[in-house]
């Protein structure tokens, strides 16, 4: 497959049909319910809102919800918000909280949320070409002074990178044999340490928590950098 063959909407949305809803990741459960001595993120408090961006196949937003957020949830295609608006009714997710948008257009107003979340979202290129500062600028310009934004992102020693190939455009590789079958073609965003990461959001935040996942599980190189970041104060 090549880039240009590569269509995101599509195949996200063949492999969320045939998948039933998960548990929430083990990382988002940490940041958001745990407590650690390198977060400084306040814990959410009932009556805040969270944005999930990229939030696949929904599972992450009952867990915000039983935290007592209000709970939003964007991806890139109206196939997947149908099949999402479907999977979290029963669930008591509102279909007016599930929209369609893209880590560089996002379609509510500045300062909408007390949250924002890019779980394994933001680094994916392919769709619209936008250099990542871009998508920096979306996520943190719909979150509220004050608010924290929190952002994960493969290493380069992550499976989903084994086999890549550098795209054209610089600091990016593109997908080649991802064992999932779903994202070959696709260009996403390489950074080599936590300290790059959080440069892409120095214009906009004042806090910086940094944590990583390095787990080796059965074949596969679970390997991400976590940044927890919080916008600055108007």
């Amino acid at each position: 497959m090549n880039p240009t063959d590569y269509q995101a909407g599509n195949q996200w949305a063949g492999h969320f049909a045939s998948q039933s809803l998960a548990y929430p990741a083990e990382y988002v459960i940490r940041i958001f319910r745990g407590s650690y001595p390198n977060l400084t993120m306040p814990k959410p408090q009932p009556g805040q809102s969270v944005l999930d961006v990229g939030c696949g196949d929904g599972r992450h937003l009952p867990f915000f919800q039983r935290l007592g957020l209000e709970a939003h949830g964007v991806e890139i295609a109206v196939p997947i918000i149908e099949q999402l608006r479907e999977r979290l009714a029963p669930l008591g997710i509102e279909a007016n909280r599930l929209h369609v948008g893209s880590c560089s257009s996002l379609p509510f107003a500045d300062a909408s949320f007390d949250h924002v979340m890019a779980w394994n979202s933001a680094y994916y290129m392919s769709r619209d070409g936008a250099d990542f500062a871009a998508h920096a600028a979306e996520l943190t310009r719909v979150l509220r002074p004050g608010g924290w934004l929190v952002v994960s992102v493969p290493k380069p020693s992550a499976f989903i990178f084994a086999g890549s190939e550098a795209a054209p455009t610089p600091g990016c590789r593109i997908v080649r044999q991802d064992p999932f079958g779903i994202r070959n073609g696709e260009m996403l965003r390489v950074f080599q340490d936590g300290a790059e990461l959080a440069a892409a959001f120095e214009a906009d935040c004042d806090t910086f928590c940094h944590g990583d996942i390095h787990d080796d599980c059965f074949g596969f190189a679970y390997h991400w950098f976590l940044l927890v970041a919080r916008k600055a104060a108007a």
